[in-house]
């Protein structure tokens, strides 16, 4: 009986090992046996008492002593940093030149900086070419908005008429995506002016430029108006008074009552009809100046203003063969040939403000061109063709 009364209780000295204490208090209230209380336990009793009196046996954490490491070099530190590169991040054949590429280029306007890109050429008065095809295949925008050309027969305004100096970046596409116009074959080009300048600034620029067929050579000119050097004209080209109650009245040239002799004198301006031979043509020559500058406003806004006006002026001599068929098969009915002078006069300006708020920005571009062109013809000598 003894040896069953220990093995019983080695059996309940287990079971309250390895149960919690409300299982083993439940297991022995079933069978009888009486447990002690938690808030009676002696134990618990004496740790509380030692906390009262200020006595704390909870074992302390051994320091820990850093060692000092010499190690040739210093530290190594890893800085890591995202850049949005739009080149890269584009599904689209995409070039881009940020300001700091412009810069770096020298180029005075954006036209020569382009001749930098890849597949880009410079043809003629500063039309761009892209992938080798005429301006009739590209298209231009300025702040995501078409250019307008100045003249009838081009589809792109010839982009060296913008000074470096206001352009902040220049993207060229040469595929199609959605947020660009379909319109072009070549590839597009959006030319982002500055909104607001980071700071003050004034710069001029002039140059001069000839040929050895052209410059200092023989040519034909004439003098028109006094303001022909910048293409405008003072109204003498204006219709006269005869003329124009002609046009009004809706008459035949040859009724009773047109007068003829005054009609036909005020078409017959010497200063516009009368053609002059020169032995020194005059060198090309150009201008411009630009400017801007920029102001706080508001706590966390700055606007700005950028302006710029340029001019030129370039003559160019070329000979002409005319030739005019006889028949479907091209055979030749007439020939002749002849010497033309031409000058170009581009005037244009451009007026730009910007106001930055906080991550909002804003522009308003004005842009103006002036295109003129005169031709002067002599030596026409238009005969029939000796060879039929």
């Amino acid at each position: 009986m003894s040896t069953g009364k220990q093995l019983s209780a080695l059996l309940l000295l287990s079971t309250a090992l390895t149960f919690p204490a409300g299982a083993a208090f439940a297991q022995a209230a079933s069978t009888g046996a009486e447990g002690v209380p938690a808030d009676e336990d002696p134990a618990t009793d004496a740790i509380m008492a030692q906390q009262a009196e200020g006595i704390d046996d909870t074992p302390q954490e051994e320091a820990f002593e850093e060692t000092d490491i010499s190690v040739p070099g210093g530290a190594i530190v890893v800085t890591g940093r995202r850049r949005q590169d739009v080149t890269r991040a584009s599904s689209q054949v995409v070039s881009v030149l940020d300001s700091a590429s412009i810069a770096r280029t020298g180029e005075g306007d954006i036209a020569g900086a382009l001749t930098r890109v890849t597949g880009l050429s410079t043809v003629g008065n500063g039309l761009v070419y892209v992938r080798g095809l005429g301006d009739r295949y590209s298209l231009a925008l300025l702040n995501g908005l078409p250019l307008p050309s100045p003249q009838p027969l081009s589809r792109v305004v010839p982009l060296d008429i913008f000074p470096t100096s206001v352009i902040a970046s220049s993207l060229v596409q040469k595929t199609y995506s959605a947020n660009f116009p379909g319109e072009f074959g070549g590839g597009v080009i959006n030319l982002t002016t500055r909104a607001v300048p980071d700071e003050s600034f004034v710069k001029v620029s002039a140059g001069i430029s000839g040929d050895t067929e052209t410059t200092f050579g023989t040519g034909y000119t004439y003098y028109g108006s006094d303001y022909d050097w910048f293409g405008f004209d003072d109204g003498r080209r204006d219709p006269g008074p005869n003329l124009r109650s002609f046009l009004d009245s809706g008459q035949s040239l040859n009724d009773p009552g047109v007068d003829q002799q005054a009609i036909l004198t005020e078409l017959g301006d010497p200063n516009l009809i009368l053609l002059q031979s020169t032995d020194e043509l005059p060198v090309n020559w150009s201008g411009g100046i630009t400017a801007g500058t920029s102001v706080d406003v508001f706590s966390d806004g700055r606007f700005g203003v950028i302006a710029t006006a340029s001019l030129s002026n370039k003559y160019r001599n070329r000979f002409i063969t005319r030739q005019a068929a006889l028949n479907g098969d091209l055979d030749l009915d007439q020939t002749g040939n002849q010497f033309q002078t031409d000058q170009r006069i581009l005037a244009n300006a451009m007026l730009g403000f910007g106001l930055e708020v906080g991550e909002h920005r804003f522009r308003l571009t004005n842009l103006y061109i002036r295109d003129s062109a005169q031709a002067r013809v002599a030596g026409a000598d238009f005969r029939p063709d000796r060879r039929r």
